[in-house]
């Protein structure tokens, strides 16, 4: 590049303006960090292991010779509910909540202040599973106020006990409650 003399650019020269940025190697790195980002989100939801509800094909063939199912056989159907109140349970048609324990209107575990109660439930879910010994699978329902740590330790207590026993490793997280 040629010199410029100092009378140049007192007369407003070449070297007066100022050039465009670029951008490119900004964008690349915006682009890199996105990748990144997208790449340790899906990492770290990964850890957090949850089954779609399976959906009963209907066996069509009629029906069979075969006695009734004994009552360790049956499916439990075991929702877990959540609410801001606290936890509510049902299976196989009947729901437990606080009304069936003769306080109407209040959750089966009620929140101890601003927390969830996880020991009850998880003594109540030890109870269902020394009956139901086969059944594994639990469909967790919260509603769309419930904090998404709550959820994971609501997973966790249902998953296995303190000492590691396996209670309902399967998992099933469906919406929110509506209505």
């Amino acid at each position: 590049m040629a010199k410029q003399k100092p009378s140049d650019r007192r007369r407003g020269g070449a070297s007066d303006e100022i050039g465009e940025p670029d951008l490119i190697p900004i964008m690349n790195l915006t682009f890199i960090l996105i990748a990144g980002v997208l790449t340790m989100t899906s990492m770290a939801i990964g850890l957090i292991s949850v089954q779609a509800p399976r959906l009963n094909s209907g066996d069509s063939s009629g029906p069979t010779d075969e006695p009734e199912e004994k009552e360790e056989e049956k499916k439990l159907n075991l929702t877990l509910f959540i609410t801001d109140q606290g936890y509510n349970l049902a299976a196989s048609g009947a729901t437990l909540d606080g009304s069936s324990e003769g306080r109407p209107g209040e959750a089966l575990f009620p929140k101890k202040g601003e927390t969830y109660d996880y020991d009850a439930l998880q003594r109540k879910l030890i109870e269902i599973k020394k009956v139901f010994k086969r059944e594994q699978s639990v469909i967790i329902v919260a509603d769309p106020d419930v904090l998404y740590d709550d959820i994971v330790q609501t997973m966790d207590a249902a998953r296995a006990t303190k000492d590691n026993k396996e209670l309902f490793p399967a998992v099933a997280f469906s919406p929110g409650i509506v209505g």
